[in-house]
């Protein structure tokens, strides 16, 4: 092999090379420029014998001479005659060809221009491994297509840099109606690839093309939402958010089965199961002021010092199965979405805020949680099983927050069993987190209100922990009669902080795991509890509807129709899709508290050290709103701070703070 001359592959080029020796069983070669190269034979393109040269020097200079005279054979070889000269389906060797039809098929120079030319036009002769097949007419046919499609293809490319180039100058480019077509297309092409960013398959592309970062999701996003406006295709970055939740749009399939529905006998479902009327007993939810889709209520029987619990939680599997269509549609959704500006239910407002609702007035088929209390708060006989209500009372929180407050006794009673669940749990474990909820009122856009609610009133502890209580008994009930459901699992947690005696944890002192969702009860750490599911919201959650139609087949003495398989991929499923939901969520309501910023730079508000990040800054917590943007700091303060606001930029999420005491210091 030494002293011979080649073609091989460097960085995907062919080049000419002259082989020096062989080392290592490698040949090492030199090429017309640049270093030599230890080549492995896989790139290799061919090898022949051409004028002996041992010397290096003067090897190059007769290689780079004789590859002049290659290519400009290789040019003048008429390949479309040799190729009506060969027959279809026939292989021939490259020696094959250079004996039927080279004026000097020994030479190895010649033999290297007709291999460059067969493999620079591949429109005649296709290629496998080292024979060549001379292409049928059809095949010819088809590259000439392919080939006609890539120009087309450069050509597009082109005239979309020269409109890219005009739009991210903020030129609206002149369209010819030539172009209309193209244009119209490669618009809707930039809104997809929009609607799905980076997932989409033309990322790179475009993010080429207007130069942008995928890893600036917001800025990329409001920078070709400019550009569709530039076209006259206005979209609200809210509006681009929301599309993202296609599977929540209705189709006329789905109309008709609501519609088959709102006739609906609330005695009877898909279960042959006893329906008990407990249409007397004296019901009520309690929900916020804005709730329309009421998916549990509560009853209360003072029994001498203790008393009969009943919490009722809406029965949508008796009429949404399986094989249903809104069956298919709620997993699709696999929950309602809830915005700050608009409810994007999981069934149909028809359903979820009416037929299944448990409105005030309305007979409605409800799956009930019995308990029974004893006097010392202890649970007696537990009972599950349907039964029909009807609510007294669709009250808020801040009603029977002011009942309890007030000593009524049906609350009062409540409350006070709730608060002994809590204990119990607490003692088990259970995480007791300091936690504020904000609310925002964009009623007014230009005056964006924001009301700050404690989770832990009377009521909503009164809420939550019957919520907790109700899931438990449910988790408990599958868990004696070992059936298969979605089980709600989260391993044991570490506070990573010291806290003072009665100091509650933020969700910043611990270290925890998600809860995952499992086909077997491991228990669940942060609630205290040795089962949990969910089964509570039925109206709001796919898994919970189906954990409901797996109680009701039990009850009915019949097979769920579930398998594990299916049950674990509709977890799956359900984390995936819960994860992009709360992404949304908190993408949303992030802009409005921005957008609220942005209405008041001149004031100051409180903040809190969170942690200090990677970048040397500091994440902190601006508690009027509960924001969490970086800070400068030169000094960690303990506790509360106070900050003024520098920049707010609603449209690119941007907010620069800095401490107030240090506007104080340097005034003085």
């Amino acid at each position: 092999m030494e002293f011979q001359f080649c073609i091989f592959y460097k960085n995907d080029r062919l080049q000419f090379g002259w082989i020096r020796e062989v080392r290592k069983n490698k040949p090492v070669i030199v090429p017309i420029q640049g270093k030599e190269i230890s080549c492995s034979t896989n790139r290799l393109e061919y090898i022949w014998q051409g004028t002996i040269y041992q010397n290096e020097k003067e090897a190059i200079v007769y290689l780079a001479e004789k590859s002049k005279k290659v290519l400009a054979e290789s040019a003048g070889i008429e390949l479309d005659v040799i190729h009506e000269l060969c027959e279809t389906g026939v292989p021939y060797t490259l020696e094959d060809l250079a004996e039927n039809f080279l004026d000097n098929p020994d030479d190895g120079w010649s033999r290297v221009a007709l291999l460059i030319k067969i493999r620079t036009d591949q429109k005649h002769f296709q290629r496998k491994k080292n024979q060549f097949f001379a292409r049928s007419s059809e095949e010819i046919l088809k590259q000439e297509e392919e080939a006609e499609k890539k120009l087309e293809n450069e050509r597009r490319q082109l005239k979309e840099k020269e409109w890219a180039d005009k739009l991210r100058n903020n030129e609206r480019p002149d369209i010819s109606s030539a172009e209309e077509d193209h244009w119209q297309l490669f618009l809707h092409r930039i809104q997809n690839f929009l609607l799905y960013l980076e997932n989409s398959q033309e990322k790179d592309y475009f993010c080429s093309l207007f130069q942008c970062q995928i890893t600036e999701p917001i800025i990329t996003e409001r920078r070709f939402l400019d550009v569709l406006s530039l076209a006259g295709i206005d979209i609200s970055w809210g509006r681009l958010i929301l599309s993202r939740v296609s599977a929540h749009s209705t189709s006329e399939d789905e109309q008709a089965a609501v519609a088959k529905l709102m006739s609906l006998d609330i005695w009877k479902g898909l279960y042959d199961i006893e329906t008990r009327d407990q249409r007397e007993l004296m019901t009520f939810t309690v929900d916020s002021a804005e709730t329309r889709d009421y998916d549990d209520a509560v009853s209360w029987e003072a029994q001498g010092g203790g008393g009969m619990l009943r919490v009722h939680i809406a029965d949508v599997a008796s009429f949404v199965g399986k094989e249903s269509l809104l069956f298919e549609k709620s997993e699709n959704r696999i929950s309602s979405l809830y915005t700050v500006k608009k409810v994007y239910p999981m069934l149909d407002p028809d359903l979820s805020e009416n037929l299944f609702s448990l409105h005030e007035g309305f007979d409605r088929p409800v799956l009930t949680f019995e308990v029974q209390v004893a006097e010392n708060g202890e649970i007696g006989a537990t009972q599950i099983y349907r039964s029909v209500i009807n609510v007294n009372q669709n009250l808020s929180y801040e009603l029977v927050d002011e009942d309890i407050n007030r000593d009524d006794p049906y609350w009062t009673e409540v409350f006070r069993f709730c608060q002994r669940l809590k204990e119990k749990r607490i003692e088990n474990g259970s995480l007791e987190l300091e936690r504020i909820e904000i609310k925002l009122d964009i009623s007014d856009p230009d005056s964006i209100q924001i009301k700050e609610i404690r989770e832990n009133t009377p009521a909503s502890t009164l809420i939550q922990e019957l919520a907790i209580h109700t899931n438990h008994q449910a988790a408990s009930f599958c868990k004696q009669y070992g059936l298969l459901c979605l089980f709600r699992n989260q391993p044991p947690y570490s506070i990573n902080k010291g806290l003072a005696e009665g100091e509650k944890p933020t969700l910043q002192d611990i270290q925890i795991q998600p809860a995952r969702i499992g086909t077997s009860p491991e228990g669940h750490s942060a609630l205290g509890l040795d089962c949990y599911l969910q089964v509570t919201s039925p109206i709001r959650r796919f898994l919970d509807l189906v954990n409901q139609g797996i109680i009701f087949s039990h009850l009915a003495d019949i097979e769920s129709g579930y398998d594990s398989d299916e049950l674990l991929t509709w977890a799956r499923q359900g984390e995936d899709i819960q994860r992009e939901y709360a992404a949304i969520e908190r993408s949303l309501e992030r802009h409005w508290k921005i957008k609220y910023l942005a209405q008041h730079q001149d004031d100051i508000f409180d903040a809190q050290m969170v942690r200090t990040l990677r970048n040397g800054k500091s994440l902190i917590n601006i508690q009027q709103v509960q924001l969490f943007v970086e800070c400068v700091l030169d000094e960690v303060p303990e506790g509360t701070f106070q900050i003024v606001l520098d920049l707010v930029t609603p449209k690119y999420d941007r907010v620069v703070v800095r401490p107030y005491f240090e506007e104080t210091a340097s005034d003085k």
